[in-house]
């Protein structure tokens, strides 16, 4: 279950975070700032920094099938981040969220 900041604050692009989980479906977060796809909307790509400066891509973000599951799905060869407990630092490209909020359709 991760704490969803951008239900908050949905200009919010960055925070700390710690992986709680990761597999072939994605790395899921203590807390994101990423909004998953949804309703038409796609999911936010961004990046998972560790705290080695090293950056993880992410290219989509997805409901998991647990309530408030938030699945950060990697961009193609993007290695995981081992173990869980890891510390990350999660910065989301929402542009597109951003630009779609003042939308009057």
């Amino acid at each position: 279950m991760s704490e969803q900041l951008f239900r908050q604050d949905a200009y919010l692009q960055s925070t700390d975070a710690v992986v709680t989980a990761c597999g072939p479906e994605g790395i899921e977060l203590d807390r994101t700032v990423f909004y998953p796809a949804g309703g038409g909307q796609p999911g936010d790509s961004g990046t998972l920094r560790r705290a080695d400066g090293t950056a993880i891509a992410i290219a989509d973000t997805r409901k998991g099938p647990a309530p408030n599951q938030v699945l950060h799905v990697p961009a193609s060869g993007q290695a995981l981040p081992a173990p869980a407990s890891t510390s990350m630092s999660a910065s989301s490209a929402s542009t597109r969220r951003r630009s779609s909020a003042g939308s009057t359709r």
